[in-house]
C-alpha cells in the first residue's frame, strides 16, 4: 500500500482499529447470548424434570372470607394426614393412580371437616393439571408451571387457593 500522506494512513488505521473493536464487541455479544441461552435451557430442563415428578395438592376455598379460608386450612391439615397413601408410590404415574383410587377418601375427609365445623357446601375432587407460581421452601424451590394435581374445590371455589406437594 502506498500512502498519499501521513493523515490518510492514520485514517486507514483508525478505521481498521474501529472494525476490529466492532468485531470483538460482536464476538463478546454473541458469546454472552450463547451463554445465556445455554444456561436457560439447562434450567428449563431441570424445571421440567421437577414438574414431571411431583403431585401437588390444590385446594380452592369457597370464598375469601376468614371462615372459608380457615376451613380450607383445616381441610388441608386433614388431607395431609392421609399422605401415607402415597408411601408405596415410586413415580408420578403411580401417585396419580393412587390419587384416582383414593378420590372418595379425600372427598369424604374434606366433607367430614366441613360438617364438623358447621359448613354445608359441596366438595369436588379431581385429578388434573393446575398452574402454580414459584414456591420457595426452606431447602428447595418448586418452579412455576403446570403440575399434576389433586384439585379440591370447596363450595363455589371462588376464594384464595392453597397448594403444596403430596408426592
Amino acid at each position: 500500500i502506498i500512502w498519499v500522506n501521513k493523515k490518510s494512513k492514520e485514517v486507514f488505521l483508525m478505521r481498521e482499529k474501529t472494525k476490529m473493536q466492532r468485531n470483538i464487541e460482536l464476538g463478546v455479544l454473541i458469546g454472552l447470548i450463547c451463554a445465556i441461552f445455554l444456561s436457560f435451557s439447562g434450567f428449563d430442563s431441570a424445571c421440567n424434570n421437577i414438574r414431571q415428578n411431583v403431585l401437588r395438592l390444590h385446594i380452592l376455598a369457597n370464598s375469601d372470607s376468614d371462615a372459608d379460608q380457615e376451613i380450607k386450612l383445616k381441610i388441608r391439615d386433614e388431607i395431609l394426614k392421609t399422605t401415607d397413601i402415597f408411601e408405596e408410590c415410586t413415580d408420578l404415574d403411580s401417585a396419580v393412580l393412587t390419587a384416582e383410587k383414593e378420590k372418595k377418601l379425600i372427598k369424604e375427609t374434606a366433607q367430614k371437616v366441613l360438617s364438623k365445623n358447621g359448613f354445608d357446601y359441596d366438595v369436588s375432587v379431581e385429578i388434573g393439571d393446575s398452574y402454580f407460581g414459584t414456591r420457595e421452601y426452606d431447602d428447595f424451590t418448586l418452579p412455576a408451571g403446570t403440575y399434576k394435581s389433586v384439585i379440591i374445590r370447596l363450595g363455589k371455589a371462588e376464594g384464595k387457593n392453597f397448594w403444596c406437594v403430596l408426592f
